[in-house]
Order: structure tokens, then C-alpha cells, then sequence
């Protein structure tokens, strides 16, 4: 499957793609939303859901890894940084 083929998918169609062949990455949030990123093959997945009413809102795709800016803010690599100066 690919981008293209996903995007063609009704929403029911798409989280179930989600479930079966999504590896979930990571989540943020974003106003009254929380955002919950996936990687399905060779692109990413975004689903938004309602805090408050428990419901998603939109499912969105992308393969540029600049959108990837907004979950970057939150990845802790001070253990890499560990392990990268302990061989100095």
C-alpha cells in the first residue's frame, strides 16, 4: 500500500490500515486536540482526535519528514549523547 492508495480510503478504511499495519511513533498535543502519529510503509500517518469528546476529527499523510518537526521538540536523546561521548 501506498500513500496514494490510502488517501482513496474512507475513514473506517484508513484506521484499520492504522490498526493492522500502523506501528504507532509518537503523540502530541495541539490545542484541544491530541495528535497520535503512525508510519504505515513508506509514508506517515497523523489521526487527531477530540480531548474532551473522545472522537477522531481528520486523518492526515505525509512522506516529507519535515512534518515530522513537531514531535522532534519532544524526543529526549541525552542517553545517545551518553553513549556517543563515554567512547571520547
Amino acid at each position: 500500500m501506498d500513500i496514494t492508495d490510502f488517501n482513496f480510503m474512507d475513514g473506517i478504511a484508513k484506521t484499520e490500515v492504522l490498526a493492522s499495519e500502523g506501528v504507532f511513533l509518537a503523540e502530541r498535543n495541539d490545542g484541544c486536540f491530541r495528535i497520535s502519529l503512525y508510519q504505515v510503509n513508506d509514508f506517515y500517518v497523523e489521526i487527531y482526535y477530540h480531548k474532551t469528546r473522545y472522537f477522531y476529527i481528520c486523518i492526515r499523510s505525509f512522506q516529507e519528514s519535515a512534518e515530522l518537526y513537531p514531535y522532534l521538540q519532544d524526543i529526549d536523546i541525552s542517553e545517545v549523547y551518553k553513549v556517543i561521548y563515554s567512547f571520547k
